[in-house]
């Protein structure tokens, strides 16, 4: 009997985990892939889009953590069930910057909350026009956002351009400037798989 639960997993989990975009080899547990870049005409499942991107779309597997990218305070909650669907803006006042997270699962925090880089603040997922495609849309924006559609990037920035990478836990990060780091777990990246 327990061969079959297993086994009937398996095939769940086969199902619900969509294979890579065309041409996108799987990615490793301990690498992140780069589906999407700002400012790109590609989509996060490989498709032409209409307009330009006004974030980065991480690959990421189904429920894994997303991880808040700089310390701040989630300032707005999204819910744009044909867009970006369930998401988050966290506020670094400090640095007059905003971080959207969309596309989630789950939210983990709540409205307010003073959140820390590397903390939980949801799960991947595919919600909204996420097409299949777990990932996490990512954005940095420079004016308070609720998140842009494609082809609107005023107020925005490549978060790639101050980005450190993947999140390390004891590593000391600079208080005087906005230091990114990648929204979701990972060791290294590939852009553009």
């Amino acid at each position: 009997m327990t061969w079959r639960a297993a086994v009937s997993g398996l095939a769940l989990a086969a199902v619900l985990v969509p294979p890579p975009a065309s041409g996108q080899a799987p990615a490793a547990t301990d690498e992140v892939v780069i589906l999407s870049t700002y400012r790109s005409y590609n989509g996060a499942n490989n498709l032409p889009r209409a307009s330009r991107h006004a974030g980065v779309d991480f690959g990421s597997p189904l429920g894994a953590p997303v991880l808040a990218a700089a310390d701040g305070t989630v300032s707005r909650f999204l819910n744009w069930p044909t867009g970006r669907a369930n998401g988050v803006v966290i506020a670094h006042t400090g640095f007059k910057r905003w971080t959207a997270y969309c596309h989630m699962q789950t939210l983990t925090v709540g409205q307010g909350q003073r959140v820390r880089r590397g903390e939980q603040i949801g799960l991947v997922g595919m919600s909204g026009n996420a097409v299949n495609v777990p990932h996490v849309h990512f954005e940095l924006c420079t004016s308070a956002c609720a998140s842009h559609v494609d082809g609107d990037l005023s107020g925005t920035a490549d978060p790639l351009s101050i980005a450190n990478g993947c999140f390390v836990r004891d590593k000391a990060y600079p208080r005087d400037r906005l230091v990114l780091t990648f929204p979701v777990a990972c060791r290294f990246w590939i852009r553009g798989r």
